[in-house]
């Protein structure tokens, strides 16, 4: 224990401590859900937008590409999952759920999009202008 107080002070400690639980903190900042009762979901194919549904609502949606191929999605308590999708890769279905704003599932042979968008009705004004 003496060893110990020879390469660290209180002040070490403390230190150590208060970065320690500033981690914690964070990390549960970033890893729990934030969607609020604003969120959509955006359907988009390619660029285009088809769909837009409310998060809070528990839906079943099959979408079909102008080329016949079909992927179906689920909302469910907050969450948006690809069922199944009659793509080769299967990775938009491999995914897993989203539930946060700014998530997105993509199933790229089909060049289809979903995201999870955060509705702000109280303000329309530009975030940024990009040249």
């Amino acid at each position: 224990m003496s060893r110990i107080r020879q390469w660290f002070t209180k002040t070490d400690f403390i230190l150590i401590l208060f970065l320690f639980l500033a981690g914690i903190v964070l990390t549960l900042c970033v890893f729990l859900p934030q969607s609020g009762e604003g969120s959509v979901v955006e359907v988009h194919e390619n660029g285009e937008l088809l769909l837009s549904l409310p998060l809070d609502q528990n839906t079943e949606r099959t979408i079909r590409t102008d080329d016949g191929h079909t992927n179906h999605f689920v909302i469910r308590d907050g969450t948006v999952t690809m069922t199944s999708a009659d793509c080769s890769d299967q990775t938009c279905v491999r995914t897993g759920g989203i539930r946060q704003a700014g998530q997105s599932i993509v199933c790229l042979p089909h060049r289809l999009v979903l995201t999870i968008v955060e509705q702000s009705s109280s303000d329309n004004s530009l975030d940024a202008v990009v040249q």
